[in-house]
């Protein structure tokens, strides 16, 4: 396996690699310094010739910058990276390059879209639809049947009650609880969860 960044998150995807036994070939990142992952590991910024046949997950928590990432890489995206102390159901649905943290749990019939961050202690409760490129933060429920669209972020200990859907890049604040839908692209957070402007 090959990570592409070698920061925080790239440093926990690796120690969930050690952990399940799996060996890091080596780590893509486009900066020269500043690396957590062993320097020895260091490949250089990414170039699709090197080691061509492995596979790579995008190690940057930022949604945006792991969607267009997902655009340049040109190696096949690695299976869902699931810490062993995680529960995924045998009916829940991963795609490519989703990352599962310790204590998380996918309930049945769940499904995360590619290159999703399902954080530590976070639930997904059964028959959840949760987009590509998006990062449900630790401690987050996703209550039955709610959906979470693409390049959402929910933030750390939020609640989506049953059968709410947050809409496209919707950015929901830590604590919330979300009672009801939450249009594309807005700002909610409070207790229950409000729109917000953002600040000019």
């Amino acid at each position: 396996m090959i990570l592409y960044g070698g920061g925080d998150h790239g440093y926990s995807l690796y120690e969930i690699l050690t952990l399940l036994g799996e060996p890091l070939e080596g780590f893509f990142d486009d900066r020269e310094e500043g690396f957590l992952l062993p320097k020895e590991k260091y490949l250089g910024s990414y170039d699709p010739a090197i080691l061509p046949e492995s596979p790579v997950l995008i190690a940057i928590t930022d949604n945006t910058i792991r969607r267009n990432l997902s655009l340049r890489v040109r190696h096949r995206i690695g299976a869902p990276l699931i810490h062993p102390r995680a529960y995924v159901a045998p009916s829940a649905i991963l795609e490519p390059g989703v990352v599962v943290m310790a204590g998380a749990v996918i309930h049945s019939q769940a499904y995360i879209g590619a290159h999703t961050i399902i954080n530590t202690g976070a639930v997904v409760e059964h028959f959840v639809r949760v987009g590509a490129f998006t990062h449900i933060s630790p401690g987050v429920v996703l209550a039955c049947r709610s959906q979470v669209g693409d390049s959402c972020f929910i933030g750390t200990g939020a609640l989506i009650v049953p059968h709410v859907k947050v809409g496209e890049g919707a950015i929901v604040g830590a604590g919330s609880l979300v009672l009801r839908d939450v249009p594309a692209f807005a700002r909610v957070w409070g207790h229950p969860a409000q729109p917000q402007s953002p600040k000019i």
